[in-house]
């Protein structure tokens, strides 16, 4: 029983070992394409984040464009606000675009967006003396939401794929496509 169990460790670290060997190096490419990630953000809107019982907000209807000058995407999404005052709501409508860099979380082989920046962020209709809080209150709200959902998560394909997922050594963006260098 102990032989077998030691023969099954020691093919294990081969194994390992091996793979270590071989993928090193020769990186994996992977591409994404603007679709991919437009199917996968569809999937996830419309999101609604409530503060404070006063101000709902809605996301809904992302756009995103690839900027490869920056290295970066930009996340164009519908906003509807629903306010709460003096016990009467109130619906308004509006726009947020943002620019994010794109990040990889090999635990959960994924990519998401990281640092987002909110480049302008338009709400119809907010009364003055409430605008400062709802610019800053919507703002806050699209930036954690568009850090916490995966933009695409690879899938393993076969050994090589499912190897070289363990590390990022890479990301650059090109016309429609991320290109996303893989290895260990």
């Amino acid at each position: 029983m102990k032989r077998g169990f030691v023969f099954v460790i020691l093919g294990l670290v081969l194994l390992l070992g091996g793979a270590i060997v071989y993928f090193r190096h020769r990186p994996y490419e992977v591409i994404i394409t603007q679709q991919q990630i437009d199917d996968a953000l569809q999937s996830k809107f419309p999101v609604t984040k409530t503060y404070l019982l006063i101000f709902r907000i809605t996301y809904s209807h992302p756009r995103l464009t690839l900027l490869p000058e920056s290295n970066r995407v930009q996340v164009g999404l519908d906003a509807e606000v629903n306010i709460k005052l003096l016990n009467e709501s109130k619906q308004l409508g509006g726009t947020a675009l943002a620019t994010a860099s794109l990040a990889y979380r090999s635990e959960t082989k994924q990519f998401f967006l990281s640092n987002p920046e909110i480049n302008q962020l338009a709400i119809q209709g907010v009364p003055q003396q409430y605008l400062d809080k709802v610019t800053t209150f919507a703002s806050s709200a699209a930036r954690d939401y568009l850090q916490e959902f995966p933009v695409y998560t690879l899938i393993a394909k076969d050994t090589r794929t499912a190897t070289a997922k363990l590390l990022l050594k890479d990301v650059q963006i090109k016309a429609h496509e991320v290109h996303a260098t893989l290895g260990l």
